[in-house]
């Protein structure tokens, strides 16, 4: 087979699936690109996007398993990769917050939600895509959703998680405990993700208080009294996140993004390992 344009505008569709099974952009870019590889291989394909599909699910599964082994000795709270831009970007994934939710889940169960929620495939399909049954299938939605928990609905719109950043950073920078007290939950969460490169917390906090003496004993840094960093606005999985940069190098630091509802920030997610820092606009 070649690859006809028709087969290269499926690239984004392949890159989705690879990118919320793996958390990972190089990952998910070279299960696209393998499954190219077969494509050219293959014979007599009469659904060009579920055979490539298909592939992409299950090459996906596989890595995944092994990723899995590998992240069990990495330094610290593992985060994934968030996919950067300057301009909200709705085609790459699903929201950053409940990537990182996905990997309470087994990899099949994560295939079946991704189908499910992200791709809103009927079950026939995500049985064909995956191998599995529909009944099973059904199974595997059902267990996500309890692993999930109820974290999974916690995202807001973009004009209300851009206004709610914007306050938790200026009410941390002034360290204006009312104004925290106000916008974090007392059950609130931080995971820390610097992947033994830059300087994080190594166990996730949990509790209002916990992440607060955390959060103001990182304010009390000498870095952070000179200046040194800048927030700028950006977008993680085309949501609003903060970018930190250093003023003396112009290098990007780290990433900051908060979940949550309404009734206040449930999460906060911080990304400081310098191979998961990539801005993708051109």
């Amino acid at each position: 087979m070649i690859l006809t344009s028709e087969i290269l505008n499926l690239h984004a569709y392949l890159f989705r699936i690879a990118y919320n099974m793996l958390g990972v952009v190089e990952e998910a870019e070279d299960i696209v690109q393998d499954v190219y590889e077969k494509w050219l291989s293959a014979q007599r394909v009469r659904e060009p996007k579920a055979y490539l599909g298909r592939m992409a699910v299950n090459s996906s599964i596989n890595r995944l398993n092994e990723l899995k082994k590998h992240r069990e000795s990495y330094i610290g709270p593992w985060l994934p990769e968030p996919y950067i831009t300057l301009e909200p970007d709705p085609s790459p994934t699903i929201e950053y917050g409940l990537l990182f939710l996905l990997e309470r889940l087994n990899p099949f169960e994560r295939a079946v939600f991704i189908l499910r929620e992200s791709f809103l495939e009927e079950y026939t399909a995500i049985a064909e895509l995956t191998g599995l049954s529909v009944d099973n299938c059904r199974q595997l939605l059902h267990r996500a959703h309890e692993k999930l928990g109820r974290f999974k609905n916690q995202t807001l719109e973009p004009a209300s998680q851009r206004a709610r950043t914007e306050a938790f950073l200026l009410a941390l920078q002034q360290q204006d405990r009312p104004a925290l007290d106000q916008l974090l939950k007392s059950d609130i969460e931080l995971f820390s993700d610097g992947g033994g490169k830059r300087a994080a917390a190594l166990k996730p906090l949990l509790g209002l208080e916990k992440v607060l003496k955390f959060l103001f004993g990182v304010a009390q840094l000498p870095e952070n009294h000179e200046s040194e960093f800048e927030y700028r606005p950006a977008f993680a999985n085309g949501l609003p996140a903060a970018l930190l940069f250093r003023r003396s190098t112009g290098n990007l630091d780290s990433m900051s993004y908060v979940v949550g509802d309404t009734s206040g920030i449930a999460r906060l997610l911080y990304v400081r390992n310098p191979d998961k820092l990539h801005i993708r606009d051109k």
